[in-house]
């Protein structure tokens, strides 16, 4: 070998510890976008260490050229073995990242970007700026509407989302400390000296060298084609393709493919076939230099087959060390076959110029059935909604417990019926527990599908009593107390459809109206009624009508009135009753027509004319009361009275009309006036 064998060339240097500890063995494994872990086997004198005094230091495992190695955090310690003078332990390395993995969340991360929500998952567990970094390319990630980790720790919900998005992330070592570095391109990818291959003849080199190294190359997918659906663009088809020249066609076809945009969906395509092609072809290798880390460019050189010398990029690397020399005595436990010594490593590799994307290793978690949550929305607000009717919601898992309209997205609520302007909408209010499922069981396309009563949101009617009865009652907002309410009663002897306006109600029929009662009908209408019938009205009433008047009754007719009377009509007024007519006034009976007042009648007959008493000369006709027929609508009975000439009394009427049918020159109420004019007419008697 091309150091002394006798010398140990692997040390543990433990952040803030003065220990005796020689490194007998390790074995690590580290690999692009994976926490790496590395397991040390060590002696000491000591056997009475404070193990959970060293859990949690910061240590560094150096091995190869100066300052080379691997540093992390001592997950696990442990105590074996005593010997006559040495105690074996051992300890486990990973980086802080990995302690991501022993915590789980249930969380919702609005409008934030992949970046965003990485730094945020990471500062809370202390890894802060100087310790990572992001090395993206020129094309920004859009924030996400809404993304929820559920169910998952912490490192699966962040690898989660760096592989749907097609981000690696590799680590880099000193003894100071390591570094995390996220990526989306090959050029955050460092690159090592040049490495010399030797192939492996069984003697030791002089150097460290790549002693072993295969290409291999294996079919893969060479199209992907990824297509959605959005409810904003619901006639776009939304789909992404990446297409490969190399092979017969082997199609990746997936729905949904998560992206609303055309060209989100053509980034995410062109990704994922990245992925699928990324280890088309791949190189595998081993040698004992100390330097090769995962993350890292292999610059391979004096390789027998010379296309294979160029740029490899490291994706895994275990690496492996023993020294027994540290021993000085035999150890209980300790595995005689094992005549390994010194370091050595295995390592996989794929072509500089083949984008690495990261497999899809950890699955997005599905909610298998429904949630309940409440609505929430704006402080003081009964109804928050927006022009899709989408509402929003805090999940009862949710520990921000917003209860604002910062909760959630935007749900959208399912309906019966849902057309282009026409449908049903019913939006559920503040305060209201909800039905939430989720489409194709992904956390992040909640939808709601029904509304719950419970203890405090009752139910409108008492329960079991009124079970035969649907109710629909809502609640006038804001802070109202009055509903409007239709239910239907179907207990047998009792079935009722009910009706409540709480204030306004109006119907609008675009053609007929058919109502049709079997047996009574009855309105009650506490204001003013108004009917407006454009054309004709028709009614026919079988039986007896019934009309009381409390008040006074106004009949305008524009141009005739009719009304026929089979037997008997009979009008009674308790004061007066006035008719006028405008050129003429004829009381026809076939019989008789008898004027009766103040004890005394006229009689006309077939026979002729009969007073009671001698009709005398003079008198004052009796004025009448004005006819003031109110006009649908009036505001008041009668603001101004219009001027009407004066109307002579009944009985003066019929004596003129006489004296002209009789041809009489002379008035016979006056028998003054002639040639028709009389200064008495139209005078209050």
């Amino acid at each position: 070998m091309f150091e002394s064998a006798a010398q140990p060339r692997f040390y543990l240097d433990i952040t803030g510890l003065r220990h005796d500890f020689q490194v007998l063995a390790f074995k690590a494994n580290e690999s692009i976008s994976q926490p790496y872990k590395v397991t040390v086997e060590l002696v000491s004198e000591q056997s009475h260490l404070d193990l959970e005094a060293l859990l949690h230091k910061p240590a560094f495992l150096g091995f190869g050229p100066p300052g080379e190695g691997l540093h992390g955090l001592i997950q696990t310690f442990a105590q074996h073995e005593t010997g006559h003078r040495l105690t074996r332990y051992e300890l486990t390395l990973v980086p802080q990242l990995a302690y991501l993995d022993l915590c789980s969340n249930q969380r919702i991360f609005q409008q934030r970007s992949v970046e965003q929500i990485i730094t945020e998952v990471l500062n809370n567990h202390g890894i802060l700026g100087d310790t990572f970094s992001f090395q993206f390319g020129p094309t920004p990630y859009a924030p996400r509407d809404y993304c929820v980790q559920f169910n998952e720790t912490d490192l699966a919900f962040v690898e989660r989302l760096c592989e749907e998005s097609g981000i690696h992330y590799h680590f880099q070592h000193n003894p100071q400390g390591h570094y995390l570095v996220f990526g989306d391109d090959q050029t955050c990818f460092r690159r090592l000296a040049p490495s010399t291959f030797q192939q492996d003849s069984g003697q030791v080199a002089e150097h460290p060298v790549i002693n072993r190294f295969s290409v291999r190359l294996a079919a893969r997918t060479n199209v992907v084609t990824l297509r959605d659906y959005h409810f904003e663009k619901p006639d776009l088809r939304l789909e992404g393709r990446a297409k490969s020249p190399a092979g017969p066609l082997l199609e990746d076809y997936r729905a949904p493919g998560r992206f609303s945009d055309g060209g989100e969906g053509k980034r995410l395509a062109g990704r994922s076939l990245e992925r699928h092609r990324s280890d088309y072809r791949s190189g595998e290798g081993a040698s004992d230099l100390g330097q090769l880390h995962s993350g890292h460019f292999l610059d391979l050189r004096d390789h027998h087959c010379a296309r294979w010398n160029d740029l490899w990029l490291l994706t895994s690397v275990e690496h492996e060390g023993r020294q027994p020399q540290v021993l000085e005595e035999a150890m209980p436990g300790q595995n005689p076959a094992s005549d390994f010594q010194g370091y050595r490593n295995t390592f996989t590799a794929t072509p500089w110029d083949a984008p690495y994307r990261p497999p899809l290793n950890r699955p997005k978690p599905r909610i298998s059935g429904s949630q309940t949550a409440k609505v929430t929305g704006p402080v003081e607000e009964e109804i928050h909604c927006d022009q899709y009717g989408r509402v929003k919601v805090c999940f009862y898992w949710d520990r921000t417990d917003l209860n604002t309209d910062k909760s959630s997205c935007w749900l959208r609520v399912s309906s019966v019926w849902a057309g282009d302007g026409y449908g049903a909408v019913t939006i559920p209010r503040v305060g209201m527990e909800v039905l939430v499922t989720f489409i194709d069981g992904d956390p992040d396309r909640p939808l709601i599908t029904g509304c719950l009563h419970h203890l405090v949101n009752r139910v409108p009617y008492e329960l079991p009593a009124n079970k035969t009865r649907s109710v629909f009652r809502s609640r006038s907002s804001p802070k109202g107390g009055g509903a409007n309410e239709l239910h239907i009663e179907d207990r047998l002897g009792q079935e009722l459809i009910y009706l409540r306006a709480q204030r306004d109600m109006e119907q609008k029929i675009e053609n007929d109206s058919r109502l049709e009662v079997g047996r009574e009908r009855r309105e009650t209408i506490k204001g003013t009624s108004t009917s407006v019938f454009e054309t004709e009205e028709h009614r026919t009433t079988t039986g007896d009508r019934k009309t009381r008047l409390m008040a006074n009754d106004y009949l305008h007719v524009a141009q005739s009135s009719h009304t026929s009377v089979g037997q008997v009509l009979v009008a009674e007024a308790g004061q007066e009753i006035h008719f006028k007519a405008g050129m003429k006034a004829v009381f026809d009976a076939n019989e008789n027509l008898t004027l009766s007042a103040g004890g005394h009648h006229l009689v006309i007959g077939a026979s002729g004319i009969f007073s009671s008493c001698p009709i005398e000369v003079g008198g004052s006709p009796t004025r009448g009361t004005l006819a003031t027929a109110l006009m649908p609508g009036a505001a008041q009975a009668l603001a101004s009275p219009i001027e009407r000439a004066p109307v002579t009394g009944v009985v003066q009427q019929a004596l003129m009309a006489l004296a002209r049918e009789q041809g009489a020159d002379f008035c016979p109420i006056c028998e003054a006036c002639r040639e028709g004019f009389c200064s008495t007419e139209g005078a209050v008697a």
